[in-house]
């Protein structure tokens, strides 16, 4: 898609500068749509939306285009957040205009019908304050606004860490076998010198799962670090393809392995693990 492409006149300061970085990442990575679509879990018509600025990108779409373009995901998704919040204030204000403007149509008609009948005092007729601009408070272009947005953002992790965590606690704490879908683990991983975790190799309809995680469609990349990577090390040495310590660290010899595991599959061999990798992983 042409960088040069007009956007809708309707998209908010923040909405047009995301769109504007989102165009420059993509550009830099030299990544097609058919490309993005193949290597994330977004189609083509979504990715043609959001770089076109007709719907404002989720933030995990940011991330997943900066983790197969090799960019930071931190400024663009607090961009992103501050956009969605000037659409839905936009939103509001476009809806309380609708509001006051049909309470005015009313008021017409009800005068209308009462035609020449006697008018209240001046003294009588309550006036209304005049809005205060909304304008008038504006802090400025988003990256003025970048320390609120960092605690913003920390917020938002920390919230996020416990709402992926909490399905793998949940459940009765009687003794019984775990679900593949069920992580061995209490919290979000945190990664710890010379570590090395466990692989319990199980089958679920089908499908291969070794304790960590169930994802099917988590984008991992070189120095990559969560429990998904732990699940990924794990299905490689069980389908034959040695990625070194089982630590959750996608290091070069897990590349590797991913790399060897997509050749024999005949996959893009791109050392990515996105969904089609699941899939040959999962079985």
């Amino acid at each position: 898609m042409p960088r040069g492409r007009e956007l809708p006149e309707s998209l908010s300061e923040s909405a047009a500068e995301l769109v504007v970085e989102l165009r420059t990442v993509k550009s830099r990575s030299g990544l097609t749509l058919v490309a993005l679509e193949r290597k994330t879990a977004y189609s083509k018509s979504s990715w043609e939306r959001y770089l076109n600025g007709r719907t404002l990108p989720s933030a995990d779409a940011v991330r997943a285009l900066c983790t197969v373009a090799g960019c930071d995901p931190v400024p663009l998704v607090a961009l992103r957040e501050v956009a969605a919040v000037d659409a839905a204030a936009r939103k509001e204000r476009e809806e309380r205009g609708e509001c006051e403007e049909r309470e005015g149509r009313d008021e017409g008609a009800g005068s209308s019908a009462q035609g020449a009948g006697p008018v209240p005092p001046a003294a009588d007729v309550a006036t209304e304050p005049a809005p205060v601009p909304r304008g008038a408070g504006d802090p400025g272009p988003w990256w003025r606004r970048w320390p609120a947005l960092v605690v913003l953002g920390a917020g938002v992790a920390v919230a996020g860490g416990v709402l992926v965590a909490e399905p793998w606690q949940a459940g009765s704490k009687a003794a019984a076998p775990r679900s593949p879908f069920t992580s061995a683990h209490d919290g979000p991983y945190v990664w710890g010198r010379e570590a090395s975790y466990p692989c319990r190799i199980q089958q679920h309809s089908g499908r291969t799962y070794a304790g960590h995680s169930g994802t099917h469609q988590t984008v991992l990349a070189h120095n990559s670090t969560s429990w998904d990577v732990v699940e990924a090390q794990c299905l490689l040495r069980e389908a034959g393809f040695d990625p070194g310590a089982v630590d959750g660290v996608y290091g070069p010899r897990t590349e590797q392995a991913v790399k060897r595991l997509q050749a024999k599959a005949g996959i893009e061999d791109d050392g990515l693990v996105g969904p089609d990798t699941w899939k040959v992983l999962r079985g």
